[in-house]
């Protein structure tokens, strides 16, 4: 009975001397970060050149990223995350959203390919079908790079409501 009283009172010191060493020597960090690292994908590709998302917008606060250097977020993630730093950019007419398609008859099931997904956009199991959920899918190519019978491929996605947007009206030289 003893012992269990002291372990249980030296349980409570020790997490009690982790509770205020933890708010003593809390790390306050930029709500700007955590913001865009908000509305980033979320895949931790490292196809912007950073490690993570994390890293990723934490670069674009000290402005050594472009607000388009996450080329899956698109141009609406380059237009929320200008905004929020209060920058302008020029989104590209040329801005083509991806997506992955496999070729079923091609397809041996190995599994490679969801298993390279960083979104979890590819469903099946192993020697089955696999598919990809076109929603969710962010065109990373990243599954295609590890298919071993080339039956990945990326397409281009036709414009619609969420990744389409007007082009700025030109000024005529007068």
């Amino acid at each position: 009975m003893i012992s269990v009283l002291f372990f249980v009172l030296l349980g409570a010191m020790l997490g009690a001397a982790l509770g205020y060493a933890s708010q003593v020597f809390k790390v306050e960090s930029n709500p700007l970060v955590e913001q865009i690292e908000a509305l980033m994908p979320g895949g931790q590709c490292g196809q912007c050149g950073e490690a993570g998302c994390r890293q990723a917008a934490e670069a674009m606060v000290r402005g050594a990223l472009s607000p388009a250097g996450c080329p899956l977020g698109g141009a609406n993630l380059t237009q929320q995350v200008a905004e929020l730093l209060g920058v302008s950019v020029t989104i590209a007419d040329a801005d083509i959203q991806w997506v992955a398609t496999i070729d079923e008859s091609l397809c041996s099931g190995c599994g490679r390919c969801y298993k390279a997904c960083p979104f979890d956009a590819i469903v099946g199991a192993t020697k089955q079908m696999h598919t990809v959920i076109r929603d969710v899918c962010t065109g990373c190519k990243l599954c295609t790079q590890v298919c071993p019978q080339q039956c990945l491929t990326t397409v281009a996605l036709p414009p619609d409501s969420r990744s389409w947007f007007w082009p700025k009206p030109q000024t005529a030289a007068a």
